[in-house]
């Protein structure tokens, strides 16, 4: 700062002027910089279509599993997305209701068999406090009574474990779209139509994974 005040006062007027000006600008554009990191995570868009401020946000995840490394590696492989967060992990269903009451949650991932409990329950329980809570069941299991049970409780996606590493994430978003989402192994098993007759609201779009 000393040598520059110095610098300044050897120069004239002029080009002391435009050397303050540049000076500036500079400090202008670090300052832009900076600010631009600060606020890289959630932001305010203009919605022009409703006329109204709404927030663009990474879309909130919890994630309900008995299984600690089953919890980390789902919670990893999220949180490579820029769009989505594991908000919160649990492994039972008061743990599971605690999460999604506190942290304002767009969709649960529930794990089909859990101590003490089942997806289903945790299902049901979960849309009967929030009935617009996205629900998306993974599960060992392929059999009939797991799918249909999982699909009337309200789910919205079901998903076997062999299939989490590659299709996990189209599934998430599938779901948070409103669709309807199931694995290749549910779609070999059963028709849409089928599983269209499952499910309480007959009105969300339905998609399948024939991939």
């Amino acid at each position: 700062m000393l040598f520059s005040t110095v610098f300044l006062r050897t120069l004239p007027h002029r080009t002391t002027q435009r050397v303050v000006c540049v000076e500036r600008l500079a400090k202008g554009i670090l300052f832009f910089f900076w600010f631009m990191t600060k606020v890289a995570g959630e932001y305010i868009v203009d919605d022009k279509k409703n006329n109204m401020n709404i927030k663009d946000r990474k879309k909130r995840i919890t994630v309900v599993d008995d299984h600690p490394v089953v919890l980390e590696g789902l919670e990893q492989l999220i949180n490579r997305e820029d769009d989505l967060v594991v908000c919160a992990t649990a492994g039972n269903a008061k743990d599971a209701l605690e999460a999604v009451r506190k942290k304002q949650v767009d969709l649960v991932i529930v794990d089909m068999l859990l101590r003490g409990t089942t997806g289903i329950q945790i299902t049901i329980e979960l849309k009967s406090r929030w009935p617009n809570l996205y629900v998306l069941i993974l599960s060992m299991s392929d059999d009939q009574y797991h799918v249909k049970g999982a699909f009337q409780a309200g789910a919205r996606g079901y998903l076997t474990k062999d299939e989490v590493s590659e299709k996990i994430i189209i599934a998430i978003r599938r779901v948070l779209e409103g669709e309807i989402y199931v694995g290749k192994r549910i779609a070999r098993q059963f028709s849409r139509k089928t599983i269209a007759s499952w499910i309480l609201d007959v009105d969300t779009k339905e998609t399948m994974d024939n991939v």
